[in-house]
Protein backbone atom coordinates (compact mmCIF):
# COMPACT_ATOMS: atom_id res chain seq x y z
CA UNK A 1 0.00 0.00 0.00
CA UNK A 2 0.88 3.58 -0.37
CA UNK A 3 1.14 5.99 2.16
CA UNK A 4 -2.38 7.62 1.11
CA UNK A 5 -3.75 4.25 1.42
CA UNK A 6 -2.57 3.69 4.39
CA UNK A 7 -3.76 6.77 5.89
CA UNK A 8 -7.48 6.24 4.19
CA UNK A 9 -7.50 2.88 6.07
CA UNK A 10 -6.48 4.12 8.95
CA UNK A 11 -9.20 6.67 9.30
CA UNK A 12 -11.78 4.76 7.97
CA UNK A 13 -11.21 1.17 9.88
CA UNK A 14 -8.77 2.53 12.98
CA UNK A 15 -9.27 -1.46 14.05
CA UNK A 16 -7.37 -2.58 11.12
CA UNK A 17 -4.23 -0.30 11.78
CA UNK A 18 -2.76 -3.65 13.67
CA UNK A 19 -3.23 -5.76 10.57
CA UNK A 20 -0.39 -3.64 8.45
CA UNK A 21 3.16 -4.92 8.15
CA UNK A 22 6.06 -3.06 6.61
CA UNK A 23 8.12 -5.86 3.98
CA UNK A 24 11.36 -4.49 1.59
CA UNK A 25 10.82 -5.86 -1.94
CA UNK A 26 13.37 -4.95 -4.52
CA UNK A 27 14.91 -2.97 -1.62
CA UNK A 28 11.76 -0.76 -1.10
CA UNK A 29 10.21 -0.61 2.07
CA UNK A 30 5.81 -1.31 1.24
CA UNK A 31 3.00 -1.28 3.54
CA UNK A 32 1.22 -4.66 3.20
CA UNK A 33 -1.54 -6.34 4.67
CA UNK A 34 -0.94 -9.24 6.82
CA UNK A 35 -3.22 -12.71 6.31
CA UNK A 36 -5.01 -14.39 8.58
CA UNK A 37 -3.01 -17.11 10.90
CA UNK A 38 -2.27 -20.21 9.06
CA UNK A 39 -4.03 -18.67 5.88
CA UNK A 40 -3.23 -17.16 2.89
CA UNK A 41 -7.00 -15.10 3.03
CA UNK A 42 -6.20 -11.41 3.64
CA UNK A 43 -7.39 -9.90 7.49
CA UNK A 44 -9.84 -8.01 5.61
CA UNK A 45 -12.14 -10.88 3.98
CA UNK A 46 -14.99 -11.96 5.93
CA UNK A 47 -15.76 -15.54 4.50
CA UNK A 48 -19.01 -15.46 6.56
CA UNK A 49 -20.41 -12.76 3.98
CA UNK A 50 -17.84 -12.96 1.38
CA UNK A 51 -16.76 -9.54 1.26
CA UNK A 52 -14.02 -7.38 2.13
CA UNK A 53 -14.36 -5.40 5.22
CA UNK A 54 -12.64 -2.00 3.91
CA UNK A 55 -13.82 -2.85 0.71
CA UNK A 56 -14.13 1.36 0.11
CA UNK A 57 -10.61 1.81 1.14
CA UNK A 58 -8.99 -1.02 -0.62
CA UNK A 59 -5.59 -0.70 -1.92
CA UNK A 60 -4.93 -0.16 -5.60
CA UNK A 61 -3.28 -4.05 -5.72
CA UNK A 62 -7.15 -5.02 -4.62
CA UNK A 63 -8.85 -3.15 -7.02
CA UNK A 64 -6.56 -4.10 -9.86
CA UNK A 65 -7.52 -8.15 -9.43
CA UNK A 66 -8.25 -9.86 -11.47
CA UNK A 67 -5.63 -7.75 -13.63
CA UNK A 68 -2.16 -7.18 -13.92
CA UNK A 69 0.78 -4.79 -14.98
CA UNK A 70 3.41 -6.77 -17.38
CA UNK A 71 6.53 -4.97 -18.58
CA UNK A 72 6.50 -6.42 -22.36
CA UNK A 73 8.85 -4.96 -25.35
CA UNK A 74 9.89 -1.98 -23.22
CA UNK A 75 5.88 -1.25 -22.97
CA UNK A 76 3.37 -1.64 -19.88
CA UNK A 77 0.49 -3.66 -20.65
CA UNK A 78 -2.88 -4.91 -18.79
CA UNK A 79 -3.19 -8.77 -18.65
CA UNK A 80 -5.47 -11.06 -16.92
CA UNK A 81 -4.61 -14.56 -15.82
CA UNK A 82 -7.08 -16.68 -17.17
CA UNK A 83 -7.35 -20.75 -18.02
CA UNK A 84 -9.19 -19.93 -20.64
CA UNK A 85 -7.19 -17.79 -23.63
CA UNK A 86 -9.63 -17.35 -25.63
CA UNK A 87 -12.27 -15.49 -23.11
CA UNK A 88 -13.81 -12.55 -24.41
CA UNK A 89 -12.36 -9.74 -22.32
CA UNK A 90 -14.08 -6.70 -23.98
CA UNK A 91 -16.19 -6.10 -20.88
CA UNK A 92 -13.14 -5.22 -19.11
CA UNK A 93 -12.35 -1.79 -20.98
CA UNK A 94 -14.49 -0.04 -18.61
CA UNK A 95 -12.79 -1.20 -15.71
CA UNK A 96 -9.23 -0.38 -16.82
CA UNK A 97 -10.17 2.82 -17.55
CA UNK A 98 -11.71 3.57 -14.07
CA UNK A 99 -8.15 2.57 -12.95
CA UNK A 100 -6.12 4.20 -14.57
CA UNK A 101 -8.37 7.51 -13.93
CA UNK A 102 -8.12 6.36 -10.09
CA UNK A 103 -5.77 8.71 -7.96
CA UNK A 104 -3.60 6.12 -6.86
CA UNK A 105 -3.02 5.04 -10.25
CA UNK A 106 0.30 7.34 -10.46
CA UNK A 107 1.28 5.81 -6.71
CA UNK A 108 1.31 2.59 -8.55
CA UNK A 109 3.27 3.34 -12.11
CA UNK A 110 5.98 5.29 -10.41
CA UNK A 111 6.39 2.53 -8.05
CA UNK A 112 5.44 -0.61 -10.65
CA UNK A 113 9.03 -2.24 -9.84
CA UNK A 114 8.19 -2.77 -6.02
CA UNK A 115 4.99 -4.52 -7.71
CA UNK A 116 6.57 -6.60 -10.04
CA UNK A 117 8.15 -9.04 -7.59
CA UNK A 118 5.10 -10.48 -6.83
CA UNK A 119 4.74 -12.33 -10.15
CA UNK A 120 8.33 -13.98 -9.55
CA UNK A 121 7.16 -15.19 -6.40
CA UNK A 122 3.79 -16.37 -7.84
CA UNK A 123 5.30 -17.51 -11.16
CA UNK A 124 9.04 -18.51 -10.26
CA UNK A 125 9.87 -20.11 -13.54
CA UNK A 126 8.44 -20.08 -17.10
CA UNK A 127 6.70 -23.61 -16.36
CA UNK A 128 4.89 -22.94 -13.92
CA UNK A 129 3.42 -20.10 -15.28
CA UNK A 130 -0.50 -19.36 -14.88
CA UNK A 131 -1.55 -18.87 -18.32
CA UNK A 132 -2.82 -15.14 -19.09
CA UNK A 133 -3.88 -13.25 -22.00
CA UNK A 134 -2.62 -9.55 -22.78
CA UNK A 135 -5.50 -6.75 -23.04
CA UNK A 136 -4.07 -4.01 -24.09
CA UNK A 137 -1.13 -1.32 -23.37
CA UNK A 138 -1.65 0.94 -19.83
CA UNK A 139 -2.17 4.05 -20.63
CA UNK A 140 -0.41 6.07 -18.23
CA UNK A 141 0.86 10.01 -18.31
CA UNK A 142 4.71 8.54 -18.45
CA UNK A 143 3.69 5.79 -20.90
Amino acid sequence: MFPTELDLIKKNHSQYANYLQTVKINGVLINAITKKNNSNECVFWDGATGRCKIYESRPIDCRLYPFDILFVNGDYYWIVYSCNEKSDWNWSEIHLKSLEDYEGFDDLMNNIDSFSEHTKMILPNESEKTPYSILRKVNWKNN
